[in-house]
């Protein structure tokens, strides 16, 4: 059965600012909700909003807490640095009698494989698991995030082969973004994510493996895998993505719209602006 519309919405969170967000988005709304952050992932800001914290081995927890508050949506969202260590975590006994069905979805191969399984599931206990486009539109990247400048025009050519890029590497389930400047494949995303691609983007410049005009060329592109289920994992940009494209030396930031989320989106609109960069939000063919 489909939950209210207006019903309460569990938020599982992960880390940095989009739980937050969330949920004064929802608050805003006059929606009734709660934070279940994932104790070392989770910010400690969560705490200013209804919340529970949770560890890896609580999972019976959870769900005795999400049946109590009546919930039925649940939303993930956030950063996860690490896959838990079961053989590690100190298990409550409602958790060891799911453990079997746990270890299955966590020790699977790709980021997809995972999160398939995370929605089998709280699905088969009834919960109805929503996006963010769901429940809080205005964070996901549309047309009127576009920031333009000149260099847009003359990064085109640049755009076109890093989106055929991110769509390769997404079709692995390797990554959901790609760096191309003066024509060339800089980057492509792996399991170390955005920032930690930028900085190898960075690296490569400062080492002179590859030249081009500073500012002027080149262009992280973020997309959805193909096929991706979007109410996990979508990809994200935010200020610290603006601070690592100007370190790098790329003059923008190509985003698929409706795939991508934006955290802190007045100060990265701001960022953007002052470090001269473009912000386009692009339909993206892909070339097979």
């Amino acid at each position: 059965m489909q939950p209210s519309d207006d019903g309460p919405v569990g938020i599982v969170a992960g880390g940095h600012d989009l739980p937050i967000e969330i949920a004064q988005s929802l608050q805003a709304q006059g929606r009734d909700y709660c934070l279940f952050g994932i104790l070392g992932e989770a910010d400690t800001r969560i705490e200013a909003h209804p919340h529970m914290w949770v560890g890896w081995g609580q999972i019976g927890s959870l769900l005795k807490e999400l049946e109590s508050r009546s919930i039925s949506r649940l939303l993930f969202i956030g950063s996860i640095t690490k896959r838990p260590d079961f053989h590690s975590i100190k298990l409550e006994f409602g958790t060891v009698k799911l453990l079997p069905e746990v270890l299955g979805i966590v020790t699977r191969g790709g980021d997809e494989g995972v999160l398939n399984g995370v929605a089998v599931f709280f699905e088969k206990r009834g919960f109805h698991l929503s996006s963010v486009a769901d429940i809080a539109p205005s964070l996901t990247v549309g047309p009127h995030f576009t920031i333009p400048s000149p260099m847009l025009e003359r990064n085109q050519s640049d755009i076109e082969l890093a989106a055929n890029a991110a769509y390769a590497i997404g079709a692995l389930d390797a990554g959901q973004g790609a760096v191309v400047a003066g024509g060339r494949i800089l980057a492509m995303e792996g399991p170390e994510g955005t920032d930690q691609m930028l900085e190898r983007v960075a690296t490569i410049r400062e080492q002179k493996r590859a030249r081009w005009d500073f500012g002027k060329r080149g262009v992280l592109l973020k997309r959805a895998r193909p096929g991706q289920d979007l109410r996990f994992d979508m990809p994200t940009i935010g200020p610290k993505t603006v601070e690592n494209v100007q370190k790098a030396g790329l003059a923008g930031i190509v985003c698929a719209p409706g795939e991508v989320l934006c955290a802190n989106r007045d100060e990265m609109e701001r960022m953007v602006r002052k470090a001269g960069l473009f912000l386009s939000v692009t339909d993206l063919a892909t070339k097979s």
